[in-house]
């Protein structure tokens, strides 16, 4: 092979890192617009909060209590657990979109009775606190429309 031929050759050889790189910007390419998130990224001072994103519990109290939201899928949360050597533990949650905030509910009665529903993310639901067994909560979930 003339030199020139391997100069060629070796200049489109990538050394592993540079692989890398290159795959990593090719993958924020296919997945984002750049040019659009970059003009967005320049404006973000004059865009309103659509929506908090961190979570704020919602707990039913009283026989009765009830709210609206739209489920939004399956969460953790963690809770102070005095029978656990850390003193907390991670329970499944419910999600929530209630008033332009994401709020959470980890009652094991109402996250068994959604996913027995099998309710799907983005449906509206009114929860309401119906009974109480021993120290159980009973719910009933009726759908919005």
């Amino acid at each position: 092979m003339s030199n020139k031929k391997v100069e060629a050759v070796q200049d489109e050889v990538l050394t592993p890192q540079e692989a890398t790189n290159e795959q990593s910007v090719s993958q924020v390419n296919q997945n984002f617009d750049i040019e659009a998130l970059l003009e967005k990224s320049a404006q973000l001072d004059k865009l309103d909060t659509v929506v908090s994103l961190s979570p704020e519990s919602i707990t039913l109290e009283k026989v009765g209590e009830s709210f609206r939201g739209i489920f939004m899928g399956f969460g953790e949360m963690t809770i102070n657990d005095q029978n656990n050597d850390e003193g907390k533990r991670t329970i499944a949650c419910a999600k929530f979109l209630i008033d332009k905030k994401m709020r959470i509910n980890g009652g094991a009665v109402l996250v068994s009775e959604i996913k027995n529903a099998a309710v799907k993310e983005g449906t509206p639901l009114l929860v309401e606190y119906t009974e109480k067994r021993g120290n159980v909560k009973i719910y009933r979930i009726t759908l919005l429309g």
